[in-house]
């Protein structure tokens, strides 16, 4: 009698690191490697990452190639915990190091796209056809971008005209999936469409978007003009949670569907020494049915941006200024503007050839929230050739969204609460990293952050009203490990380790965050037409009481991809070893109880799919 052969976790994860460090045995030539990479977001200029103090990781177009969308990529990074309700289109969010989404921003070509009303952005909805690469700085960066860059930030940069080539492809798979796109390129322009379908693997779970951009890039006298924009829509099925365990197929929510829409429009004019940028971000959300009706969530986003670099012997400053409106009109929140002021000034010095340090601050006005200064700073001490000691500190904040200060639902007593103050945190961070003449790194730190005047929705027993008030308080401090080897151009292979510990200090005294896990691991070999990738997610609580606990996982993805004359043929295994597991739960209704039920939101298991791309 056959038998399916199951390994544990602590097997698969011994097994892929065994042969992750055999792949180290052979190293090519070696033109970047970890540490080299010139990064702009932890400063908003371009600087090596050696020579700066903040955490950050760099995702490559290579490595994006391996992925449908942004959510999907930035799980491998240590420190970053993604929470997925199920298969393509269901809501992705990125925790960094114990924070919630709404404590960590997202930038497209360092513009912001949070969400004015819902305080966060769904990486699902963010396809990696159009991005060069993806910079994640795990730090406070309020001092930098303001509101929202409270435990980290990830910067999305699209591509140039010059690092797009012209080129359509064809992909099918498992469950109905499948996408087209094309991309035509020229010295000055860039414009690329793509259109994805996903059947689903359960009732209702559906999925269709396209997705438009296009970039114009032109040398001025004042500096080159870049204009963009782009175009996403989807219309999604929202299944629910199962009705029964036993059927992890089923919805409980067999008719409810979403529809999403988002523009973004910018224009700048840079130059080596400065930038002036206008843009706007329409964000649309659209619920049916949402309870008993239509729940709608739009938002618009206007800003404007100026920043100016000035050199000085031994030392670079850099100031700047922003204007920004958000516009909100929802169902539960109604219309409402609230606007954002802000000035900053960084510098950085070398105080020695052995070390450089970097400091910034930055004040915002906000209609609502008022005041908020945010310093930081940072030191880098080279000790040796290859050795980087590095000490960073910084305060952060975020502003209380549109629905935190205004909603409005009497049916079920809640309200929003327009004198909410900004949540305010402060973190500081110790690593040391070794950087090798062969490609290898090796990288250590340790992280501690603490967060006041969390908002949280809190049940007052007297009133029978629920309402948005500042009484939160969360310790987060943890370890990260990382070790990576080159194996030539655009070829490496990875490990990195992430203990984590972040507590509640007031609603639930210490009690465990829910969905952070105490420990991630993830590895990788990506060889270019052969890659692998492994991620482990330990034990986490579903709940602030820490009574619902979802067990570890390990998922395995593989990849490969071969040149047959002038088409290149991709095949993807996601999830090779089947893996059944959960990243959150929900509850249902038992119609004949009227009681509700924990119900775990199923991760699809094994699926494949099969990719042609050819250069036009």
């Amino acid at each position: 009698m056959d038998k399916k052969i199951r390994l544990s976790g602590y097997q698969i994860i011994s097994i892929f690191i065994f042969v992750l460090f055999l792949s180290g045995t052979s190293i090519a030539d070696v033109p970047r490697f970890y540490g080299k990479e010139v990064v702009v977001t932890a400063t908003r200029l371009p600087r090596l990452s050696s020579d700066l103090p903040w955490n950050i990781d760099v995702i490559t177009a290579e490595e994006l190639e391996n992925f449908t969308n942004v959510g999907e990529a930035v799980r491998q990074v240590a420190g970053v915990d993604v929470i997925t309700y199920g298969a393509l289109g269901s809501v992705t969010s990125a925790r960094i190091q114990g924070f919630n989404a709404s404590q960590v921003l997202v930038l497209v070509d360092g513009r912001r796209i949070n969400s004015p009303t819902l305080g966060m952005f769904d990486l699902g909805d963010i396809l990696v056809g159009n991005i060069e690469r993806i910079e994640v700085v795990k730090a406070p960066l309020s001092a930098v971008y303001g509101s929202d860059a409270v435990s980290g930030v990830i910067n999305i940069i699209t591509k140039s005209p010059k690092e797009v080539k012209r080129a359509i492809s064809v992909s099918a798979g498992s469950f109905g999936r499948q996408q087209y796109a094309f991309s035509l390129a020229g010295e000055n322009y860039w414009f690329s469409a793509d259109h994805l379908a996903y059947g689903g693997f359960r009732t209702n779970s559906d999925y269709l978007a396209d997705n438009v951009f296009g970039k114009l890039a032109f040398p001025s006298p004042l500096g080159q003009l870049i204009l963009d924009g782009s175009y996403y829509s989807a219309g999604k099925g929202i299944p629910g949670v199962p009705t029964s365990e036993a059927d992890p197929s089923s919805a409980s929510e067999p008719n409810d569907r979403q529809a999403d829409k988002n523009v973004m429009l910018s224009g700048a004019v840079k130059s080596d020494n400065y930038t002036l940028r206008f843009y706007q971000n329409i964000l649309e959300q659209r619920l049916d049915p949402y309870i008993y009706g239509i729940s709608s969530n739009k938002a618009w986003q206007t800003g404007v941006e100026w920043q100016q670099a000035m050199l000085a012997p031994a030392a670079r400053y850099l100031y700047g200024f922003e204007a920004r409106e958000d516009k909100g009109e929802t169902t539960m929140s109604g219309s409402h503007t609230i606007r954002n002021y802000a000035a900053f000034l960084q510098g950085e010095f070398e105080l020695h050839k052995r070390l450089l340090f970097s400091a910034t601050v930055r004040t915002d006005k906000h209609s609502m929230a008022g005041w908020s200064s945010t310093p930081r700073g940072g030191l880098v001490y080279k000790l040796r050739r290859g050795v980087n000691l590095k000490v960073s500190a910084g305060s952060s904040f975020r502003a209380p969204t549109l629905n935190e200060l205004f909603w409005d639902d009497p049916a079920w007593q809640m309200y929003g609460n327009q004198n909410l103050k900004p949540e305010r945190a402060f973190s500081y961070d110790i690593g040391l990293e070794r950087i090798f003449p062969s490609g290898r790194s090796i990288s250590l730190r340790y992280f501690n952050s603490l967060i006041t005047d969390m908002i949280l929705w809190n049940y007052d027993l007297a009133t029978y009203q629920t309402q948005a008030v500042n009484i939160g308080e969360v310790r987060s401090d943890g370890v990260e490990f990382a070790l990576e080897q080159s194996l030539g151009r655009d070829k490496r292979s990875y490990l990195n380790f992430t203990y984590q510990n972040a507590v509640d200090n007031k609603a639930a005294v210490g009690k465990v965050i829910p969905y952070t896990p105490y420990v991630k691991l993830n590895a990788g070999v990506i060889l270019g037409g052969n890659n692998i990738f492994l991620r482990h997610v330990g034990k986490r609580y579903a709940d602030s009481q820490n009574t619902v606990e979802l067990p570890p996982y390990t998922v395995v993805d593989w990849r490969m991809s071969r040149q047959i004359n002038d088409l290149m043929v991709e095949l993807a295994v996601d999830n090779l070893l089947d893996e059944q597991y959960s990243e959150a739960i929900g509850y249902y209704l038992d119609p004949s109880t009227f009681a509700f039920e924990q119900r775990n939101y199923p991760m699809p298991g094994r699926s494949y799919r099969i990719g042609v791309k050819r250069e036009i």
